[in-house]
Order: C-alpha cells, then sequence, then structure tokens
C-alpha cells in the first residue's frame, strides 16, 4: 500500500513540474478508475487506448506534448494541451459522459490548479451500480469489491462488444460498397455474377450480424473450445443460406472473421499486440481445420476449393488461415493517403499476393497468375491513386471476362476490420 502511495505522490509532482513548464497551457491526465490494490489490470488496460484516441481526435493538433507513464497506483497518460483549461474540461466531461466506458476513466484537467466538474457546475458523477453518486458510495463502502468487480467486466464485455461489432459492420459495409471492384457485387453492379446482387448481399450481411457478436463475445468471454466455435460458424452458415435461398455470399467471410475476430478480441481484452493476434489465429485455426486437407480424397462431394487443392495444391483460404493470415498484418496500411481511398489500395496488394482459389476455380491458374502479374504492375506504377484510369480499365475486362477475387475480397473486409480496430492492441502506440 506504501508503494502505491508515494506512485501517487509523485504522480502529483509529476503534474506540478508540467504546470510550471508548461504555464500557459492545460494539463489532462486520462488513467484507470479502478477499486482495489491492483490499480493496472491487464483486462482494462484497452480502455485507456480507446479514451487517448478519442482525446486525440477531439483536440488534435492542439496537443503539443503527449506521454505514457507506467506508475503502481495506476498508468496514465499526460497531454499539454494548448486550450483554455475550462474548455478542455468541459469537452472532456462531454468524452466522459458520451461513452459507457467513460465511467471506468477518469480525465483530471489542470490550469494553474485542478479543475473539477464542480467548478464547471457540473453534476457529480454516478455511481456504475446504482443511482447515487460516486463519491458518496465510495465514502460510505455501499457496495462490495466483488460487485464493483462484477460490475465492471458486466460493463466492459457489454460496451467492447458493441464497439468492435459496429466496426465490424462498417468494414463489410465498406468492402461491399467500394466500386470500381473487378468482377465483384458491389453497390452499382453485380460484377461478374448473375446469381447474386447488391440487395442479397446486403441481407445476408444483416443475417450474420448475431453470429458475427458471438464470434466477438468467444474472444472477449476467453473461450477455447473449438467446437463451439465450429457450430457458431455452421449456425450462419444456414441462416444464409436461408435468406439467399441456397446462394453461397459470404461462406469464406463467416469463416475468416470466425478465425479472427475471437482472436483479436483476447489481445485486447488481455493487453496483447499483433503476434498475440497471429499466434492465436495460427492456434485456432488448426484446432479448426484440423486434418482436413489430409482426408479431402476420401471425401464424397468434393467442393470447388477441395478440387483446386488436389489440382494446384493451393489451400486458399484456408492456408492463410493457418499461416496466421499474413497478408492482414503484413501489407501497407496506407496512412499516408485519405481514407476514403485505402480500400481500394488494399484491394490490389491483396490481389497482387493472394493465391486466390475462387479465380483458380472459375477461371484457371493461368488467370490468377496474370492477374497477380497485372496487379503488381499497378502497384509498381504508385497504386490506385496514379493508375485510376487503368484500375476502372482492368475492372471492366475482369468483369467481362468472368474473374471474381472473392478471397481477396473477404480478407479485405478482415483488412478493414484489423486497421479500424487495431489501435486497441497497439500497447506501443503511446509515445
Amino acid at each position: 500500500m506504501s508503494e502505491i502511495l508515494n506512485a501517487r505522490e509523485n504522480r502529483g509532482k509529476h503534474i506540478e513540474s508540467l504546470m510550471k513548464e508548461f504555464e500557459y497551457m492545460t494539463i489532462a491526465v486520462l488513467k484507470l478508475n479502478v477499486v482495489g490494490e491492483d490499480k493496472n489490470p491487464e483486462f482494462m488496460k484497452f480502455i485507456c487506448l480507446l479514451f487517448d484516441r478519442l482525446i486525440k481526435q477531439e483536440f488534435g493538433k492542439k496537443i503539443v506534448e503527449s506521454k505514457r507513464q507506467f506508475s503502481l497506483d495506476g498508468d496514465y497518460i499526460y497531454y499539454v494541451i494548448n486550450e483554455e483549461g475550462t474548455v478542455v474540461k468541459e469537452r472532456t466531461i462531454e468524452i466522459e459522459d458520451n461513452n459507457y466506458l467513460g465511467r471506468l476513466i477518469d480525465i483530471d484537467i489542470y490550469h494553474k490548479k485542478s479543475i473539477s466538474r464542480q467548478d464547471m457546475s457540473c453534476e457529480m458523477r454516478k455511481c456504475i451500480i446504482c443511482d447515487n453518486y460516486a463519491h458518496v458510495c465510495s465514502r460510505n463502502k455501499t457496495h462490495s469489491r466483488e460487485d464493483v468487480s462484477n460490475k465492471v467486466s458486466e460493463l466492459i464485455e457489454e460496451h467492447l462488444t458493441e464497439i468492435i461489432l459496429s466496426e465490424v459492420m462498417k468494414s463489410i459495409y465498406e468492402e461491399l460498397d467500394l466500386f470500381p471492384k473487378f468482377g465483384l457485387v458491389s453497390h452499382r453492379d453485380s460484377g461478374c455474377h448473375t446469381d447474386m446482387d447488391y440487395e442479397m448481399f446486403v441481407r445476408s450481411t444483416f443475417t450474420l450480424k448475431p453470429f458475427i457478436k458471438k464470434f466477438i463475445l468467444f474472444g472477449i468471454q476467453g473461450k477455447t473450445d473449438s467446437s463451439e466455435l465450429i457450430k457458431i460458424g455452421q449456425e450462419a452458415e444456414q441462416a444464409m443460406f436461408k435468406v439467399t435461398n441456397g446462394v453461397n455470399t459470404q461462406k469464406g467471410l463467416i469463416f475468416v472473421l470466425g478465425i479472427f475476430l475471437p482472436s483479436l478480441c483476447k489481445a485486447i481484452i488481455s493487453n496483447q499486440g499483433p503476434e498475440f493476434v497471429k499466434e492465436e489465429i495460427i492456434k485456432t485455426s488448426n484446432e479448426v481445420i484440423g486434418d482436413y486437407f489430409e482426408r479431402i480424397e476420401e471425401k464424397d462431394d468434393l467442393t470447388h476449393g477441395d478440387k483446386v487443392y488436389l489440382e494446384h495444391s493451393l489451400k486458399g483460404i484456408r492456408g492463410e488461415a493457418l499461416l496466421g493470415f499474413p497478408l492482414i498484418f503484413d501489407i501497407d496500411d496506407y496512412d499516408h493517403i485519405a481514407e476514403f481511398f485505402r480500400p481500394q489500395e488494399y484491394l490490389i496488394e491483396l490481389m497482387s499476393k493472394l493465391d486466390d482459389t475462387t479465380i483458380v476455380h472459375r477461371k484457371g491458374i493461368e488467370t490468377l497468375q496474370r492477374v497477380k502479374r497485372e496487379m503488381t504492375q499497378l502497384i509498381m506504377g504508385g497504386g490506385y491513386m496514379k493508375n485510376t484510369r487503368r484500375y476502372k480499365e482492368l475492372s471492366d475486362i475482369y468483369k467481362n471476362d468472368g474473374i471474381s477475387p472473392g478471397g481477396s475480397s473477404d480478407l479485405l473486409a478482415l483488412k478493414l476490420v484489423y486497421e479500424h480496430l487495431k489501435f486497441l492492441i497497439c500497447t506501443t502506440c503511446i509515445q
């Protein structure tokens, strides 16, 4: 306990030194609001990453310095902000109050002195369990530590699930809406497909939402039973086929999300980084796929992917999963270009590298090699941004030739999910 008190005192001294050094600026301090002796619980650390992002989005270039500090009294992030203290306090109160997980953090503001909610004539924060004020419940020890801990876990599970689910659905529609998109279905046309269209994909995507939520919860809850994961995937496929009248719109997407999302969520909740995600993907894939490829020849009813594997030894999206989906992590993130144009760049990269068995099934191995070669040429010429006309020409040609890079489209959706959520696992992003 004395170590925690010393750490708390050191934080106070640090804040005082910052106020002296940056006399005319405002100091904001973000830290977890934790009950108990462990002030740095691993399962809560992602919350600081979430609110760090919100604070940086709110104040942008007005933040002249920001750094993470490690402390036994709870790690904290300080921000030196070129803005009036009362303005910063008002806006950080909105950040705290407009997000359910905001009840699990404190954003303290200093401008020559501490600025409190009372200073702003703002209502004090409520208890996470009852309607009383938090400071009253804390002072009177109204709730047991166990009850508080259970409520914290409940809040995290519920609202982290919603945050992730929202980003996943956003990513799926972002991929679907992309145009031009070679022979793939988009909001403008059905590409080279005659058995499916945009409306069918929308119905299919909406139907998959509860199963995607189950994939997320599987990871957040730290489950490990791969048979349960397989069952969720099978139920998702059945629901998809029912709403599409037997048309396979997103079977590949169900598979990749079922492998990727639990791994990503486990990393978020355990404060791990990208290498952990890859390792979990490989582990889960091996459990789910098992000896599938060794037993293909025993099957009576071969899928298109099975036939491609037997003829060309290409494992398709399953093979990518067994490797940890390396393309998701290894291809460029294109942070230097406008977000609106990144999906096109990602798609080109994926098509240039992926052994897309959907293309092989429809048009043969030579066509796959041609696609990879033409996409590589686009990249070498500066990518989509510098080859827009050629990109559109190839898109029309592929559509007319019946070339549909379905595997690349599934990985594109996955890449977008990762790009939208990777800040929650990036333990080194706060410098």
